[in-house]
């Protein structure tokens, strides 16, 4: 025992400095994978805008070419390594559970790196999130092999660290990359896995945003939860006296806030396994397989550009504008179909992103209805806005302290904990009432059943 504990502490600290190794670098590739899918972003809509206006046949063969060319090299891609397909979470806790490897970290990362920002960048509506902690799961594998580590034991620590601190990377929130780290990857808890994941989550959040300077996901998420409180106007800074300001009603509405996200959640992951059946179905296979969803890109790229790529500017355009009912349904008919029409071919990206644009819209559509009806006013959209995207993630990932954190985190406002634990609460229930599987462990069975 005298032994014992001296050999704890040196590995205590020596976890403290491989997570804070892994953290840092992390952040730097994370950073540069933001910094490419959001300049895509930028440019993407002036190129089709483009194609629609001038109508310049060299134009268009060149789009057909980078399309053809971008389709080819997943293809490529993917028959090498399975584990580029899809968006790496599943593959993670595989990994952790021993029923899948990873041999070659660095070259995962960098073809998947690759090829995911060609499928994002040219419009498919797949996320992003996903990748970042396939990335960051990478880095802690690499270390660990660099250094020497045991593979089944210190390995799963810093390949834990490594997912948490993509996500915490690419969302600036440290907090939630950790609770994703014991809630969804893990599912159990220990001084030392906390210590590494708080370690390198942290460390890799800081340095994108103190030293990259990466702007936020969702640019205003933050002032549209401010400019509309959660309470009555009676100023508090006490929290149970907030919270017992609140108009009793609202927990009603919260709670059927969750059990419409609940519902709609449970469908979305029966679809995204029905979508990926579909293709093996009619055998649609190689470059033809990831074609079709880059050529629907140029078309809905030119009637309804809000659901191309990951789908944050839509949830900008939804806190900063006001849309009416009809065009809210239109807006999440079509991410959603075509979320499933991406994802489907297994091309490399996640369903972290677009599943809370989802939940956005769900959201804003629940409270367009609650308007319309009379239950409050417009001005409380903003606010449920973003508690539809806990709500969908509770859902659909079944990690709903991770999702109402990371959204907590997002907005800067602990005020609204009681509020997202509700929403989140509630969609959970709901969606297990309904029977929706967990998304990622119903992915990884898919998978290993195949």
């Amino acid at each position: 025992m005298k032994n014992f504990m001296p050999k704890r502490r040196q590995f205590r600290v020596r976890l403290f400095f491989e997570g804070l190794t892994v953290g840092i670098t992390t952040s730097i590739i994370i950073a540069a994978f933001r910094f490419l899918i959001d300049e895509a972003d930028v440019y993407r809509p002036m190129w089709l805008d483009r194609l629609k206006i001038q109508h310049a046949p060299l134009d268009w063969l060149l789009t057909i070419a980078v399309l053809v060319s971008t389709a080819w090299l997943i293809a490529r891609a993917i028959a090498r390594d399975g584990q580029i397909a899809g968006s790496g979470v599943p593959q993670i806790k595989g990994i952790l559970q021993g029923s899948m490897t990873m041999t070659r970290p660095l070259r995962l990362i960098a073809v998947k790196f690759v090829t995911s920002i060609l499928a994002i960048g040219e419009g498919m509506s797949i996320g992003r999130a996903g990748l970042s902690v396939q990335f960051g799961a990478c880095i802690g594998m690499f270390f660990n092999g660099l250094l020497g580590r045991h593979q089944k034991f210190e390995g799963k620590f810093l390949l834990t660290a490594g997912a948490g601190a993509g996500l915490a990377a690419i969302f600036s929130a440290p907090l939630a990359g950790v609770v994703f780290c014991v809630e969804e990857l893990n599912k159990k808890f220990s001084a030392e896995l906390l210590m590494v994941s708080m370690t390198a989550a942290v460390s890799a959040s800081a340095v994108v945003k103190l030293v990259f300077g990466v702007r936020p996901v969702f640019e205003t998420i933050t002032p549209a939860i401010h400019a509309a409180p959660l309470v009555s106007t009676v100023p508090s800074l006490d929290m149970i006296a907030t919270i017992a300001a609140a108009p009793i009603e609202f927990t009603a509405y919260f709670a059927l806030l969750g059990a419409f996200t609940g519902v709609v959640g449970s469908f979305f992951t029966r679809a995204l396994l029905i979508s990926l059946d579909a293709y093996d179905k009619v055998k649609i296979k190689g470059t033809r397989r990831f074609l079709i969803p880059l050529i629907l890109s140029i078309v809905i790229g030119m009637y309804l550009p809000e659901v191309l790529g990951c789908g944050n500017v839509l949830v900008d355009e939804l806190l900063s504008g006001d849309f009416a009912l009809s065009m809210l349904l239109i807006f999440f008919a079509g991410k959603f179909l075509f979320t499933m029409i991406c994802f489907g071919t297994g091309a490399p990206g996640g369903i972290f992103l677009p599943l809370l644009v989802l939940g956005a819209l769900s959201g804003d559509i629940f409270a367009s209805i609650a308007s319309m009806v009379g239950a409050f006013g417009s001005q409380w959209s903003a606010l449920f806005t973003i508690f539809g995207m806990a709500g969908f993630f509770a859902a659909v990932v079944k990690a709903p302290i991770t999702g109402s954190i990371l959204i907590m985190e997002l907005t800067g406002s602990f005020t609204h904990l009681l509020a997202l634990i509700i929403v989140s609460g509630v969609a959970f229930l709901i969606s297990d009432l309904c029977g929706g599987a967990p998304a990622y462990t119903a992915l990884l069975n898919r998978s290993l059943h195949r």
